[in-house]
Protein backbone atom coordinates (compact mmCIF):
# COMPACT_ATOMS: atom_id res chain seq x y z
CA UNK A 1 0.00 0.00 0.00
CA UNK A 2 1.52 3.75 -1.02
CA UNK A 3 1.01 5.61 2.52
CA UNK A 4 1.48 9.12 0.12
CA UNK A 5 -1.43 8.00 -2.22
CA UNK A 6 -4.72 9.08 0.28
CA UNK A 7 -6.53 9.32 -2.61
CA UNK A 8 -6.43 5.96 -4.27
CA UNK A 9 -4.66 3.21 -2.59
CA UNK A 10 -4.97 4.41 1.13
CA UNK A 11 -8.29 6.85 1.07
CA UNK A 12 -8.95 6.90 5.21
CA UNK A 13 -5.02 6.51 5.52
CA UNK A 14 -4.36 3.52 7.06
CA UNK A 15 -0.76 3.14 6.39
CA UNK A 16 0.01 7.24 7.58
CA UNK A 17 -1.73 6.10 10.84
CA UNK A 18 0.09 2.78 11.64
CA UNK A 19 3.20 4.34 11.04
CA UNK A 20 2.70 7.52 13.62
CA UNK A 21 1.15 5.25 15.93
CA UNK A 22 4.25 3.01 16.00
CA UNK A 23 6.21 6.23 16.28
CA UNK A 24 4.78 7.65 19.07
CA UNK A 25 5.22 4.25 21.46
CA UNK A 26 8.93 5.46 21.70
CA UNK A 27 10.14 2.35 20.70
CA UNK A 28 13.04 2.20 17.80
CA UNK A 29 11.02 1.89 14.63
CA UNK A 30 12.37 1.27 10.73
CA UNK A 31 10.19 2.70 8.09
CA UNK A 32 10.73 0.20 4.77
CA UNK A 33 9.27 1.19 1.61
CA UNK A 34 9.37 -1.95 -1.09
CA UNK A 35 7.86 -0.50 -4.24
CA UNK A 36 8.56 3.68 -4.40
CA UNK A 37 10.03 5.96 -1.96
CA UNK A 38 7.72 8.23 -1.84
CA UNK A 39 5.92 7.85 1.63
CA UNK A 40 9.12 9.28 3.19
CA UNK A 41 7.28 13.43 2.72
CA UNK A 42 4.86 11.75 5.64
CA UNK A 43 7.04 10.72 8.10
CA UNK A 44 8.99 13.12 8.96
CA UNK A 45 9.55 11.86 12.32
CA UNK A 46 11.25 8.50 11.30
CA UNK A 47 14.57 8.41 12.26
CA UNK A 48 15.30 5.77 9.77
CA UNK A 49 13.83 5.03 6.41
CA UNK A 50 14.56 2.46 3.61
CA UNK A 51 13.02 2.14 0.05
CA UNK A 52 13.90 -0.92 -1.06
CA UNK A 53 12.11 -0.20 -5.27
CA UNK A 54 10.72 -3.79 -5.26
CA UNK A 55 9.45 -6.55 -3.37
CA UNK A 56 10.94 -9.23 -5.49
CA UNK A 57 13.44 -12.17 -4.58
CA UNK A 58 16.76 -10.43 -4.74
CA UNK A 59 15.02 -7.07 -2.05
CA UNK A 60 13.12 -8.97 1.01
CA UNK A 61 16.88 -10.80 1.10
CA UNK A 62 19.02 -7.97 0.78
CA UNK A 63 16.30 -5.52 3.28
CA UNK A 64 16.70 -8.10 5.75
CA UNK A 65 20.69 -7.98 5.66
CA UNK A 66 20.77 -4.37 5.85
CA UNK A 67 18.56 -4.70 8.79
CA UNK A 68 20.14 -7.33 10.67
CA UNK A 69 23.42 -5.36 9.90
CA UNK A 70 25.17 -7.90 7.79
CA UNK A 71 25.33 -4.90 5.05
CA UNK A 72 24.94 -1.36 4.93
CA UNK A 73 22.62 0.21 3.12
CA UNK A 74 23.69 2.21 0.42
CA UNK A 75 22.15 4.57 -2.73
CA UNK A 76 20.79 7.97 -4.12
CA UNK A 77 17.61 8.89 -4.68
CA UNK A 78 17.04 8.33 -8.66
CA UNK A 79 13.51 10.29 -7.92
CA UNK A 80 12.64 13.61 -6.14
CA UNK A 81 11.08 13.24 -3.13
CA UNK A 82 7.96 16.46 -2.60
CA UNK A 83 6.97 17.46 -0.02
CA UNK A 84 3.94 16.03 1.88
CA UNK A 85 2.43 19.71 2.19
CA UNK A 86 4.03 21.43 -0.30
CA UNK A 87 4.68 19.28 -3.52
CA UNK A 88 5.88 21.85 -5.22
CA UNK A 89 8.82 22.33 -2.48
CA UNK A 90 11.42 18.99 -2.50
CA UNK A 91 11.90 17.68 0.41
CA UNK A 92 14.85 15.17 -0.92
CA UNK A 93 16.29 15.98 -4.12
CA UNK A 94 17.20 13.70 -7.07
CA UNK A 95 20.89 11.98 -5.80
CA UNK A 96 20.26 12.25 -2.06
CA UNK A 97 21.27 9.38 -0.05
CA UNK A 98 22.63 8.44 3.57
CA UNK A 99 23.95 5.78 4.89
CA UNK A 100 25.62 4.41 8.69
Amino acid sequence: MKAWDTKDTDPEGRQQRLVEELLATGKPVIVVAVHDPYDIAYFADAPTYLATYSYNVVSMPSLAKVLYGEVSPAGKLPVTIPSADDPSTPRYTFGHGLTW
